[in-house]
């Protein structure tokens, strides 16, 4: 009898490790992916007065939302950027490269469902409060007293977005 609880507990343990390090190489996937070239070339064609540095920046803040996409574990995350959505539909567009990339990096595929075709405004307003609060965690601001903003909802400011 002690045999099969030793068999047990060490397939929980196994189980747990092999989440733990399947969900390290996620976030690590996430934070190198290099992103399409044509991507960064969309985004100036829509943002001409973007300099390669601020354009790097938007293809980093497309990294943190699809953090906080894959932290918020399947529920709704609104986008807060206008700049970070045109890079989001750029990168779409790239199907094959964006399927793997959702497999390998969140696990699933993170559909694009605008604001007005959410099932309710609730739901929008839920997405946008759940992705401040994982905005926030991922840059280490409290999300009920900041002392800025996260980067994914100050980044339209800092580059003259309107």
């Amino acid at each position: 009898m002690e045999y099969v609880w030793v068999l047990i507990v060490t397939g929980v343990l196994l189980l747990l490790y092999s989440a733990y390090w399947r969900h390290k190489a996620r976030i690590r996937f996430i934070k190198t992916y290099q992103f399409p070239k044509a991507v960064e070339q969309s985004i100036n064609q829509a943002y001409p007065h973007l300099n390669d540095d601020q354009i790097a920046l938007v293809l980093d803040a497309l990294r943190s939302f699809f953090l906080v996409a894959y932290k918020a574990k399947k529920k709704v995350v609104a986008m807060p950027s206008q700049v970070v959505d045109v890079a989001w539909h750029q990168f779409i567009l790239f199907t094959k490269n964006y399927q793997v990339f959702c497999k390998k990096g969140l696990g699933r595929f993170l559909h694009h469902t605008p604001t007005e075709a959410m099932r309710s405004p609730t739901t929008a307003q839920e997405g946008i409060k759940r992705a401040w609060r994982l905005a926030c965690h991922l840059d280490l601001i409290n999300p009920r007293l900041p002392n800025k903003l996260p980067m994914l909802f100050a980044i339209d400011g800092l580059l003259k977005i309107e």
